[in-house]
């Protein structure tokens, strides 16, 4: 019996460092998986956060693009206002110009005929 002791206590030591083994590589198994887990659920969260940064940025270029487009438009339209507003003022310059030679050349011809009516007295 004073053998049977011993061998009995090596075994039940041997067992329950099986046992323990096999539950801390079970364990760590399971970590690894969780991590794994975790890991690809932050990949995921920082993948959509990135698209949707993208898609923000891509929302403001177009809104900036579209801001430029009105600005340009707007400038343009105001350009052409001026440029309509200097026609109308070369127009009206040409206007009263034509007007002004017009009574200039009746007064000559009236001072011509003035002229030719007291040469004729």
């Amino acid at each position: 019996m004073r053998v049977g002791v011993p061998i009995f206590l090596f075994l039940a030591a041997a067992g329950f460092h099986t046992a323990l083994t096999a539950s801390l590589e079970s364990a760590e198994k399971e970590d690894t998986f969780v991590g794994l887990e975790q890991l690809s659920n932050l990949q995921k969260r920082d993948q959509e956060e990135f698209e949707a940064a993208q898609m923000s940025e891509a929302v403001q270029d177009e809104n900036t693009e579209e801001e430029n487009d009105t600005l340009e438009e707007g400038m343009n339209r105001d350009g052409n206002v001026e440029a309509d507003q200097h026609e109308s003022e070369s127009d009206e310059d040409v206007d009263c110009m034509r007007q002004k030679r017009e009574h200039l050349e009746a007064n000559v011809e009236e001072a011509d005929e003035t002229t030719n009516l007291t040469e004729v007295e």
